[in-house]
């Protein structure tokens, strides 16, 4: 009997083996089989590639009623549904530029043009042809974002003219809390591990929970390896200026059903040099980071478990107790690399587990997080810490999307999170209380697709219970906020053009360093003064989007207007407490921006190895009296020219790469704000590959070309006169190594 069971078992084991779909993919012009060729099933997180002959093999149940993106280099992507046969041949069209990215910040996997909100997708490494120090500022660079920098170790993103709390930052869908409030408190994350960045600016979506009235920045991990094989991928970056290093490793690893990641990361860097030859002082950083994931797939669901640490030392620039200090007192002769007083000690802890369970008619997810973030700061002695906080944050959502209707797509959800703030009963300074807070959302959006037309509507409301406050100190204070939002956008997209636009409103509660700040703010160099009348901001958005994509060309035009009520600010009262200036927090009746960017890539016909991108961004704000809001970025043009040269064999000199940045002069300026110059920037690079495979690359250039004197309008160095990074060079090696693990044959 057992004989006879193992025979049946090794039957149907056979049957069910042989019953995988070969997948073809041909050049629709050629008939030409397309060599690793990307199919990506989104649903289950599951990516196969090509062969010589391009073909692949997935099982029936991988397909059945499964979300499929097919890509490949040099070819128009496409977003579809397959009918599983036994063979199966498929198509894709010749093309120029694909910038039709499939996202998944709008709430569910689509591709760019029928979103009827604009997200701006980059992939980190496209962001990275010239190596950036940190993740805040390889953001910078996409249109409409910029960095506000404290030097080179801390760096946040700038999304329409407000950052901080105004921007919520979301890491494979947990929401990050890192301290955000403070001007010089940066991302406290690596971009290890990270493949895609995607923009939504504006309070656009509903899907982030409040705060978001500058835009939501959504970081995607990298796609783990396809099935059944396994990647290596090790990086070093050089950086001559900071006489610095930063190494990284991740492993790949997937099977049929289960899938691996694990990486770390080790930056070290001295101050860095300015214009002049001298180095600021107290400007160097380290960091570490490790990073983890695993995913399971059962037959129709998906669960994954992901984890980040991230621990960095980073000197504060610029910080001193003495009233006779000067400018040049923070322009050394010698470089420093040992971290010394005032330092800030940053530790970032992320966990969470997501599972989505798929059915014909219902999809489900619920995310359950916890993050930690450890502050610390040390002003005169490394006893005694200036400031300590810890700050946990524990994080259940849930979202529910019904999809019986052939054209309409309802998505539900609601959001939970418990913060906890303390601070070290050995710190010198408090400069907010121990506190509790609790978040809670429910939002729902209706969308109806038909033709070349997409309509989404939807509504959102929040509540957040501030508590548990230091009752000696403040006596019984308690804050209880809450807010409705909606949306309603449309998108019309028909063969090269992509009309979209979008009204929305948003709401932010006061922040608890709003509120109750009372202290010394050393990392931002001044004394800050909360204020607990503030109500909560709301804003009015007008967004839209026009898109024109051609063969050779795409151009991209997204104006906006966002008028909040209730602008909360900070702002200088003219009064010295221990040697640094006070800070008061206020709040603005009304406050317009407005603003836009404009984008075009070409990629000419005649000249087909040739790329040429050209961004231009610009925003004002209008306050309705003489002063205006502070710390708004400059307008920018950027213009990026890269030449495919493809020269050599064995050695191979793959392209050029200039990069040009204009800054113009920002003379909007609040009360007692320095207005900035215009300052050019210029960057070089090249990039050289080894081997047949190319699987080392060498990536190395001249970053500010010219040595250009430049200070930033959002650098943090500007109340000491500290010029930014002079001249660079940099070098980038990267090794790749794909392969497949040995397995059983299976006979039929």
């Amino acid at each position: 009997m057992k004989f006879i069971f193992l025979f049946f078992l090794g039957l149907v084991s056979s049957f069910s083996f042989a019953q995988g779909v070969e997948i073809t993919l041909l050049d629709s012009k050629s008939n030409k089989p397309i060599q690793q060729g990307l199919f990506f099933i989104i649903e289950t997180d599951q990516s196969y590639k090509t062969n010589e002959l391009g073909k692949i093999a997935v099982s029936e149940n991988d397909l059945k009623n499964y979300q499929i993106r097919i890509s490949a280099s040099g070819y128009k992507s496409i977003l579809q549904k397959i009918t599983p046969t036994p063979s199966l041949v498929l198509f894709l069209d010749p093309i120029h530029l694909d910038l039709q990215e499939v996202t998944v910040s709008s709430g569910s996997s689509v591709s760019q043009n029928k979103n009827p909100f604009h997200i701006e997708s980059r992939k980190i490494s496209d962001l990275n042809q010239i190596p950036a120090l940190n993740l805040g500022e390889l953001i910078g660079r996409i249109p409409g974002v910029y960095s506000s920098a404290l030097g080179n170790g801390i760096s946040k993103p700038v999304v329409r003219g407000m950052q901080g709390m105004r921007v919520i930052t979301m890491v494979n869908g947990l929401r990050l809390e890192g301290q955000q409030w403070g001007g010089d408190h940066g991302m406290g994350l690596s971009e290890l591990g990270i493949g895609t960045a995607e923009i939504i600016k504006g309070p656009a979506s509903l899907m982030f929970g409040a705060d978001a009235l500058g835009g939501v920045i959504s970081l995607l991990d990298v796609p783990y390896a396809a099935v059944n094989s396994s990647e290596i991928q090790f990086q070093t970056n050089l950086n001559h200026n900071t006489k610095g290093a930063t190494s990284r490793l991740l492993i790949k690893q997937s099977y049929s059903n289960w899938r691996w990641l694990l990486g770390g990361s080790y930056s070290n860097h001295a101050d860095f040099q300015i214009p002049s030859g001298e180095f600021a002082k107290n400007s160097r950083f380290n960091s570490f980071a490790l990073k983890g994931s695993i995913s399971f797939k059962g037959k129709r669901s998906l669960h994954q478990w992901r984890m980040i640490m991230d621990h960095s030392i980073t000197g504060i620039p610029g910080h001193t107790h003495d009233s006779l200090a000067t400018p040049e007192s923070f322009q050394i002769e010698e470089q420093g690399r040992r971290y010394s007083l005032p330092s800030q000690f940053f530790r970032n802890y992320l966990a969470h587990q997501t599972s989505n369970w798929y059915r014909k008619n219902m999809d489900a997810q619920i995310l359950t997080g916890y993050t930690a973030n450890r502050l610390i700061e040390y002003d005169e002695k490394f006893t005694v810490p200036s400031l300590s906080m810890l700050l946990q944050n524990f994080v259940l959502n849930s979202k529910f999307t019904v999809k019986k209707w052939e054209n309409i797509k309802w998505i539900s959800g609601t959001q939970a999170m418990f913060q906890l703030n303390r601070n070290a009963t050995n710190a010198s300074d408090t400069l907010i209380p121990n506190s509790n807070t609790i978040d809670f959302g429910v939002f729902s959006t209706l969308t109806w697709s038909k033709g070349f037309w997409v309509l989404q509507s939807g509504l959102r409301y929040d509540v957040r219970n501030i508590f548990g406050i230091d009752k000696i100190k403040y006596g019984d204070l308690d804050f209880q906020y809450s807010g409705i939002n909606g949306s309603i956008g449309a998108v019309y997209s028909k063969k090269d053009i992509v009309f979209r636009s979008n009204f929305s409103t948003g709401y932010r509660a006061p922040h608890l360093t709003e509120l109750l700040s009372d202290g010394y703010h050393h990392g931002a160099l001044r004394y800050e003064i909360g204020n607990k009348e503030l109500v909560s901001e709301k804003a009015i958005q007008l967004d839209i989007t026009f898109e024109h994509n051609q063969e050779h060309g795409a151009l991209t035009l997204n104006p906006f207007a966002n008028l909040i009520d209730n602008y909360i600010f900070i702002q200088p009262i003219d009064s010295i407490v221990g040697g640094m200036p006070v800070f008061n927090y206020q709040q603005a009746e009304r406050v317009l921006f407005l603003g836009g960017d404009i984008a075009y890539h070409f990629h000419p016909h005649f000249a087909h190895k040739l790329h040429w991108e050209v961004s231009a961004s610009y925003i004002r704000p209008f306050t309705g009296n003489d002063s205006s809001v502070s710390l708004i970025p400059q307008p920018r043009l950027m213009n990026s020219i890269k030449y495919d040269f493809a020269l050599g064999k064995k050695i191979r000199l793959k392209d050029l790469h200039l990069q040009s940045t204009l800054l113009g002069a920002q003379n909007q300026v609040a009360f007692n704000e320095d207005p900035s110059k215009a300052y050019h920037l210029f960057d070089l690079g090249a990039l050289i590959s080894f081997g047949a495979a190319e699987q080392l690359t060498l990536n190395l250039g001249l970053r500010n070309l010219f040595n250009a004197r430049y200070i930033d309008h959002l650098s943090r160095l500007k109340n000491i006169s500290m010029p930014s990074p002079g001249r660079s060079v940099y070098l980038s090696l990267n090794y790749q190594l794909n392969y497949k693990p040995k397995t059983k044959k299976h006979e039929n």
